[in-house]
């Protein structure tokens, strides 16, 4: 049984599934495959340090992974948390000029970037995908809008 195919009653349940790295936040919906990822503020990093022991200890790992040398404290974490959801089977949406496409902003003022991956369910349904991005942006505090029609273009209000 296809999972958008159930009684009516459940038609309106979006079940999301929260990462929590360091930093950033991840908000999936494996169902339909598609996810945000909440950055930090970037006021609040902690720079990429200086110090040529200090980088060279950061490369050098127990476990005989390279990790990159030179990032901030939010790059790391933001390398870190992309390298587990890929693990995962999520990666993130980029657009034309190859940048994370951006999902919007928080109400607190932080940024999200669309994640997405193979959706569990199958191809899911327009009003699965609408349900999913709302249940999105109310979980990660994303400033709720009302989402268009690809075909409608912006409307008179934009």
């Amino acid at each position: 049984m296809n999972p958008f195919d159930r009684e009516p009653s459940h038609r309106g349940y979006v079940d999301v599934t929260v990462v929590e790295f360091a930093a950033h936040t991840a908000y999936l919906d494996p169902l339909t495959g598609t996810g945000y990822l909440v950055t930090p503020r970037p006021a609040t990093d902690v720079p990429a340090p200086q110090d040529p022991l200090v980088e060279a200890a950061w490369t050098d790992c127990l476990d005989g992974q390279a990790r990159p040398a030179g990032l901030s404290l939010y790059d790391a974490d933001r390398h870190s948390a992309l390298e587990h959801l890929a693990t995962e089977g999520w990666e993130p949406l980029l657009d034309e000029t190859g940048e994370m496409e951006e999902a919007g902003w928080t109400t607190d003022g932080r940024r999200a970037v669309c994640l997405y991956a193979m959706p569990a369910g199958g191809e899911p349904r327009v009003e699965a995908l609408h349900r999913a991005l709302l249940a999105l942006d109310i979980a990660s505090g994303v400033h709720v809008r009302v989402r268009q029609a690809v075909d409608e273009g912006p409307s008179a209000a934009d």
